[in-house]
Order: structure tokens, then sequence, then C-alpha cells
């Protein structure tokens, strides 16, 4: 069975994105897994700050 995915929409400086797209591929990538590797690394980061913060409590 597949996992649901979301589809959004970002607002980008136009330079910037191209960039960002060039240089995924330069390392053999593209934007949409680089932006869904960030947020899957950014949600655990944030889950172990929540659970660092718990324990200290």
């Amino acid at each position: 069975m597949e996992t649901p995915t979301k589809k959004t929409s970002l607002l980008l400086d136009e330079e910037e994105y191209q960039l960002f797209k060039k240089n995924c591929k330069k390392n053999n990538s593209d934007a949409s897994k680089e932006i869904r590797k960030f947020i899957k690394s950014y949600n655990e980061r944030c889950k172990t700050k929540s659970l660092l913060k718990k324990s200290i409590l």
C-alpha cells in the first residue's frame, strides 16, 4: 500500500530556486527529493528536542 502524499506550493526567490535545482542535479538528485529529506530531518530534530525537553522537566 502506498504512503499518502501531499502536494504543496512554496514562494521562493526564482534565482535561489534555480540555483537549488542546479545543485540538486549536480548531486544526482532533484528538488523534490531534497525538500522531502529536509522535512524529514527537520521533524526528527524537533522530535529529539521535544524529547530532551521532556526528560529535563
